[in-house]
């Protein structure tokens, strides 16, 4: 039976409903901690650990508070998790994004396979130090749920150590402290994902390729336009730049109506940006205004030969302007009149320059 994720009996919404102590001890936990080991046969190693009755209580506690969190509050008080299918585009904020684990789809199938198989064969030696993610296990009703949580890696053992004070006295910590709890990354039940954190996914199963290729296919596309008349050294550092890490998402989500629409309309744009530069008014305080007000744009001049049409890329510059261009980002508030950037792909691609 395929449930939808609000349906009532769906195992997300039945943990989301539970408060009281005895609902909870229907809950059965099993906590792992998690590594990829892609030189090995096996893809993942995870090791498994008991809980004792009071970090199962406060886990089962933290889990259900976290699952909530995933949900919307409606004006009624209720709850419901807003959901979209999983593709290139970065997910909207307080939104999930469901991947189906099918065969037909091929890597994400394999790498749920291969998880799978290494939490039912936990590997006792392997060193918690070396882990990348936690695992809670949840059972209720005869459902499965896995929540899936980031663990930062450790810093350098040879500036800091961890001590326990007992009785005015230090000593050191003879054992690996494990975090527990925090954001939910992405939830798998059956042969379905719920993802919180695209990045976090994307690491965990390796799963980048669909978004390289679309990211150097649409390279190709934007330096071939008819604009992009520049040197063939030129060109090339400008795909070496946005080749980096933090511009992936933003090239990647570009689709052919875009990339037509970007051709079609950039003689035009230039126009705009010209009478714009032209209008600064000769008075210093209203040049600032002025300026300050059409801020977002600025930086486009060092970029782009308005008279010819052209697209420059001067030596030393980074092309977050360029592509914030080409994606369509700089817009204008109806309310101000004001231009600004839209954001949700800045906080996205921080994120993930900061898991790179």
């Amino acid at each position: 039976m395929n449930l939808g994720i609000n349906d009532r009996n769906h195992p997300l919404t039945r943990l989301s409903c539970l408060s009281a102590s005895e609902e909870l001890r229907g809950i059965d936990l099993a906590f792992f901690l998690l590594r990829k080991q892609k030189e090995s046969d096996r893809y993942y190693r995870a090791k498994e650990f008991a809980l004792s009755e009071e970090v199962g209580e406060w886990l089962k506690r933290q889990i259900v508070q976290e699952v909530r969190r995933l949900q919307i509050k409606e004006e009624d008080g209720s709850r419901r998790f807003e959901i979209g299918e999983y593709h290139l585009e970065v997910k909207k904020r307080d939104r999930l994004a469901r991947l189906k684990l099918e065969k037909e789809i091929g890597l994400p199938y394999e790498r749920k396979t291969a998880l799978l198989r290494a939490l039912a064969n936990p590997d006792p030696l392997l060193d918690p130090a070396k882990t990348e993610f936690q695992i809670v296990q949840t059972e209720l009703d005869g459902k499965r749920l896995h929540f899936f949580f980031y663990r930062k890696p450790k810093q350098s053992a040879s500036r800091k150590r961890l001590a326990f004070g007992r009785s005015g006295e230090l000593d050191f910590a003879k054992e690996e402290l494990v975090e527990l709890g925090g954001n939910i990354e992405f939830v798998l039940w059956d042969n379905e994902l719920y993802i919180s954190r695209l990045d976090a996914f994307e690491n965990a199963f390796d799963y980048r390729d669909h978004v390289l290729k679309a990211k150097e296919r649409n390279l190709e596309a934007i330096t071939s336009l008819p604009f992009f008349e520049m040197e063939e050294a030129d060109k090339d550092r400008f795909k070496r730049d946005c080749g980096a890490f933090f511009y992936t998402r933003t090239l990647a989500q570009m689709g052919p109506k875009q990339l037509e629409a970007i051709e079609r309309s950039f003689g035009e744009r230039c126009g705009e940006l010209r009478m714009i530069r032209k209008r600064v008014p000769a008075h210093p305080e209203r040049a600032e205004e002025y300026r300050r007000m059409y801020a977002p744009l600025w930086e486009l001049y060092d970029f782009l030969d308005l008279e010819r049409e052209r697209v420059v890329y001067p030596e030393g510059r980074r092309p977050t302007v360029l592509l914030h261009f080409f994606a369509d980002k700089i817009v204008q508030s109806f309310l101000t009149k004001e231009f600004g950037l839209t954001d949700f792909i800045d906080r996205a691609e921080e994120q993930e320059s900061d898991r790179a």
